[in-house]
């Protein structure tokens, strides 16, 4: 009777006919790869061995075939949904009936026991070769490993191996894996992927990757991108699988980005964990790329024309997203992104379209004068009659008008229409200063580069165009043709003015009032800037380099500052500016010595070469010969490759490092001719920083030098490709780095990365408590003591933002409010940290509190424009402030105040409450006073030159007030006015004090008489005294007015004007000075009797 095993076999032959065929069909209705499912009806009691509802026939042995028999691997835009393999058992249960799930690899079935039953087979191609007893040997540590049962036997018509596995459900599951991770031979699977994929892949920290690995036993590399060949190559298991079996021709423009480049996965592991890792990873990738990025190439002709044709399908499909380039676009292809179905669908319809398109498009030439090319409105014209403007090639003529026939009349019409405004005249410069070209060129390109041109085009309302330098030093020494174009809209007026001030420019420049200097080698051209360019300015020259020549010019500038001084023709001061200019050129030339004596070092080098030399001196990119030129100073040396030679110019010394160093690189290149490599260790923890967000840093890295470098995927598969937890856990270990390339290149980039790595190995990240309410002062005014720390120690200090929440986008930010992080060097930060922990005790120990009760008709001062004076105060004293006006109590309404909350050191709170105070005093203490003073008075209140009433002010106590509060003090009105109104505004104690004077003044001058003094005209000498010194006195002690008639008048009656009380004082004195002489008698009339200029006042 055969056994269950030999039973299972014979189903698997005949049945694995059927279900190929039956796969087709569904290929051919649906295009579908997916395994079919089928369903099991469950019995009630023990199924029997030869019952096919037990034991079905197996599927298409997905899981036990060999690499090469399978169907390829594929991705891209039409890629379908792998086979995700699984084991599918029935476990037993109470219920009646269960669905069962097959992929075609194993059956299981439904019991009432806790057993279960499992077949399937393995080609003989994949069964390790091992010997009978060594097989049974195996079979028999499967059974007792994992207390199953197996059976197994060969099928003679598929030389397949079929094993029958009885046990609990997870212990049948283990002891298959067991039976084929042990009798199967290990395989490696290749295929590509998109290189964009890698890091949805690998997942954050690995948690895509690390499942497939650990579940499927199996080791996963992810390898760098690489290019994808144009045509799509056929791949099997053990390959690169990127064939589609249903690619048509529109995939041929499926040129998108995400598939332009790959990168290789290799699955190392048993045949079975193997397939099932890379169905995984390509659901994955699938998942990815379920929707698609299609081109559609763009002629030349249709382009312009595109955006406008297609406007109704980009409407007709709103969830596509279509990149239509524009006729100045470089791009040549229409990209359309979104689902896939509705992508091809917009395809088809858009080359439908651009294919009429192209059909319905004409193309007239027309004759335009060069000069208006300028002019012509290509995009007006685009726009309004869908035709484009074409410029005529150099080897062209004609103006080219592409678009439909029937509307390139139009686009002509309006092109001559633009046109037509425009007056174009050529003044042709070489004619000036008797045809010097060379000195005519270097004036163009001097008054283009001073903005001269310009300035004259916007005076006259034209625009100028003039030949670049570049075009001037490429002109034959045979052309004497230099065109300035002159462009005008307004009329032949405006270029008359502008022909006629550009003639003026240039001839005011003569060759003799400029330099030229030819003896400077054209290898230092490029440090001439360097050199003369702040001593120029300096000195008021302009310099032009034209070719091999160096002009030197008066400054324009300076030039025009002169006629604007000048008022008359002055030959000696020609003379003397001459000099001057002369003096200047000297000293800008004699700054070029150094360059001369550098050039007596020049020297050039010729090494002969093959190609694959030349190819190894210039590196990847140039980045090998990049090196070698860094080697020595910047522009002290240049390398040339002609054809099988290089040739080295420059400084002898320059010269003879880069001939040595391209020596050494041939030499290394003979010496590895398949490439040079080294490998260094680095720190784990700092592998994702090397690798940088998307792989940015290791990709500078390698652009920089040329070379590839290969960072292994770290423990378990995972790559540091992320930044994960894991790196703490790592730390300590090393993980090592492979650098390939040019020798030269690689040795560079290893100093690099090891410089780099020893680095970020060594910061370390310090995480201190500091309240809130101390950062302010703790960082200073504008950041002075905290940057101080910063530059210091080489270290990055963060404080919490003020601004916005707490960010978690750089690992060092801070966690809260009342956190500061400091990170850098291990040295540099404990110093930081040490010192910061200082400040932070010294503001806490300081961090004193005062509050403040500001009158509410106070608070605007204080707090000044935009803030401006608080802030002030609090800048310059170190202190915080805050207003309390949200408060319950609110002071403001009820008591007229708002309280200010002062926090700072001692000194700090001291000084700042007192500038604050003074704000309060001034508000509270200003008031303004207004006196009625007759207008007769007003000039005694201000006396000669204003001296009586700087006086006033003075002894009130005003002299150091502010100018605008000075003024405020005392205000008079102005003679003639008519107002009798003095006012005096300011500080209460100062206004009474002001309000005082005035008044006691205005008192004493309506109190003040004259009386008359009979005195014998001999007499008045003895209270004259010498140059009147006698009378000053007399008047500056009594207060009192002497008015004493001239020798030359009858008169001898003097006039004593002032106070009673003073009149009799300054009498006796007289009297005391005359009393041995007889004194004529006096009389007192009113002050109103008396003219005013007969009164002296002092």
């Amino acid at each position: 009777m055969p056994s269950p095993a030999e039973i299972v076999a014979a189903l698997v032959s005949r049945h694995e006919l059927e279900q190929q065929q039956q796969q087709q069909q569904r290929q051919e209705e649906d295009g579908n790869n997916d395994m079919a499912a089928s369903t099991e009806k469950s019995r009630t009691s023990t199924p029997s061995i030869t019952d096919k509802s037990a034991f079905p026939a197996l599927g298409t042995n997905t899981l036990c075939s060999s690499p090469k028999a399978q169907s390829p691997a594929t991705w891209g835009p039409k890629m379908k949904a792998p086979p995700i393999s699984s084991t599918p058992v029935l476990k037993s249960t109470t219920s009646t009936t269960a669905a069962s799930k097959t992929n075609g690899n194993g059956y299981a079935h439904k019991a009432k026991t806790s057993t279960i039953q499992e077949a399937f087979s393995l080609d003989i191609e994949d069964q390790l070769n091992v010997t009978r007893p060594e097989f049974i040997k195996i079979l028999t540590f499967v059974m007792q490993e994992t207390k199953t049962s197996i059976e197994c036997t060969n099928s003679q018509h598929t030389k397949k191996r079929t094993f029958l596995i009885t046990g609990k459900p997870e212990e049948v599951k283990l002891a298959k894996r067991l039976v084929i991770k042990k009798l199967t031979k290990p395989v490696k699977i290749k295929f590509l992927v998109p290189a964009k994929l890698r890091s949805r892949i690998i997942g954050q920290g690995g948690k895509n990757l690390k499942p497939i690995i650990s579940v499927n036993e199996v080791k996963i590399e992810i390898g760098d991108e690489e290019e994808v060949n144009n045509e799509n190559e056929s791949g099997n298991g053990n390959g690169n699988g990127n064939g589609n079996a249903e690619a048509d021709d529109n995939e041929k423009d499926d040129d998108d980005d995400i598939f332009s480049k790959t990168v290789q996965i290799t699955i190392d592991g048993d045949i079975e964990g193997s397939k099932r890792a890379k169905n995984q990873i390509l659901a994955i990738v699938k998942e990815e790329t379920k929707n698609l990025s299609s081109k559609v190439a763009l002629n030349d002709i249709v382009k312009p024309f595109a955006n406008a044709e297609l406007k109704s399908i980009v409407e007709k499909y709103p969830d596509l997203d279509f990149s239509i380039p524009d006729y100045k676009s470089s791009r040549n292809s229409i990209v359309i992104v979104g689902d896939r179905e509705s992508v091809l669908e917009a395809k088809s319809d858009i080359k439908a379209a651009l294919e009429k398109l192209n059909n319905e498009i004409t193309v007239e030439e027309v004759p335009i004068p060069k000069t208006k090319h300028q002019f012509l409105p290509i995009d007006d014209v685009l726009e309004k009659c869908n035709v484009l403007i074409q410029l005529p090639k150099e080897d062209e003529q004609n103006v080219k008008f592409v678009g439909e026939k029937e509307n390139i009349k139009q686009a002509q019409e309006e092109a001559r229409k633009v046109t037509s405004q425009y007056k174009v005249e050529i003044l042709d410069m070489s004619k000036a200063h008797k045809g010097n070209l060379k000195h005519v060129k270097a004036v163009a390109v001097l008054l283009n580069k001073t903005g001269a041109f310009k300035q004259i085009g916007l005076s006259n309302d034209v625009t100028i165009n003039v030949p670049s330098a570049k075009v001037l030093q490429s002109q034959p020494q045979s052309q004497s043709y230099i065109p300035i174009e002159i462009v005008s809209k307004g009329g032949e007026n405006n270029i008359k003015a502008a022909k006629k001030a550009i003639v003026n420019q240039v001839n005011k420049i003569t060759p003799d009032q400029t330099k030229t200097i030819d003896d400077i080698d054209e290898f230092f051209f490029r440090k001439i800037d360097e050199k003369i360019k702040e001593l120029a300015k300096t000195e008021g020259v302009d310099y032009v380099v034209l070719g091999n020549i160096i002009t030197l010019f008066k400054s324009q500038d300076k030039q025009a500052e002169e006629e604007e001084e000048a008022e008359d023709f002055d030959v000696d001061d020609d003379v003397a500016d001459s000099n001057s200019t002369l003096e200047a050129f000297n000293k800008v030339d004699s700054a070029l010595d150094e360059l001369r004596q550098l050039a007596t070092r020049l020297t050039t080098e010729s090494l002969g070469v093959t190609s694959n030399d030349l190819q190894a001196v210039s590196g990847p990119k140039g980045t090998t010969l990049k090196s070698i030129l860094a080697s020595v100073e910047p522009n002290t040396a240049a390398v040339e490759f002609g054809e099988n030679v290089i040739r080295i110019h420059g400084i002898n010394t320059s010269v003879a490092v880069i001939k040595k160093e391209i020596e050494a690189v041939l030499a290394e290149a003979k010496e590895y001719p398949d490439g040079y490599f080294t490998t260094i260790s680095i720190p784990s923890q700092v592998v994702s920083r090397l690798i940088g967000k998307n792989g940015s840093f290791l990709n500078s890295l390698r652009d920089e030098f040329g070379v590839k470098i290969d960072v292994p995927l770290v423990e378990n598969g995972t790559s540091n490709n992320n930044n994960s937890n894991s790196n703490k856990r790592d730390e300590g270990k090393q993980v090592e780095v492979t650098i390939r390339g040019v020798k030269k290149n690689v040795e560079e980039a290893k100093l690099r990365i090891l410089s780099t790595t020893k680095k970020w190995a060594d910061e370390t990240l310090v995480r201190l408590k500091v309240e809130n309410q101390y950062h302010r002062r703790i960082i200073g005014a504008q950041g002075i003591y905290i940057n101080r720390l910063q530059d210091k120690y080489n270290v990055r200090i963060r404080f919490p933002s003020p601004d916005a929440p707490l960010s978690t986008t750089f690992s060092d930010a801070p966690k809260s409010k009342d956190e500061v992080t400091i990170k850098g060097p291990s040295k540099g930060v404990a110093k930081a940290s040490e010192e910061l922990q200082e400040l932070y005790q010294f503001e806490k120990e300081n961090g004193f509190k005062q509050t403040l009760k500001i009158p509410s008709k106070a608070i605007s001062r204080v707090i000044g424009k935009s803030g401006g004076t608080i802030k002030d105060i609090a800048d310059g004293t170190g202190v915080e402030y805050k207003f309390k006006r949200d408060d319950k109590d609110n002071h403001e309404e009820k008591d007229g105040y708002v309280e200010l909350e002062l926090t700072g050191s001692k000194s700090g709170l001291k000084e700042s409450v007192s500038k604050i105070q003074e704000i309060i005093d001034e508000i509270e203490n200003f008031t303004t006073r207004t006196i009625k003073v007759e207008p007769q008075y007003h000039r005694d209140l201000v006396g000669p030159y204003g001296s009586i009433m700087k006086q006033i002010i003075s002894q009130a106590g005003g002299d150091n007030l502010p100018r605008n509060k000075y003024n405020r003090l005392l205000t008079i009105p102005n003679e003639g006015s008519g107002s009798d109104e003095v006012v005096s505004q300011g500080d209460k104690t100062i206004v009474d004090k002001i309000v005082a004077a005035v008044e006691k003044i205005v008192e004493e001058k309506k109190a003040t008489v004259v009386e008359e003094l009979e005195l014998a005209k001999e007499k008045h000498r003895f209270i004259i005294g010498p140059g009147g010194s006698i009378r000053s006195e007399i008047e500056r002690e009594y207060k009192v007015g002497l008015n004493i008639p001239r020798k030359d008048e009858e008169s001898s009656v003097i006039k004593i004007k002032g106070l009673p009380e003073s009149i009799e004082l300054a009498k006796a004195k007289i009297e005391e000075l005359t009393k041995d002489k007889k004194v004529g008698g006096s009389k007192r009339v009113k002050p109103d009797t008396v003219e005013q200029s007969e009164i002296v006042e002092h």
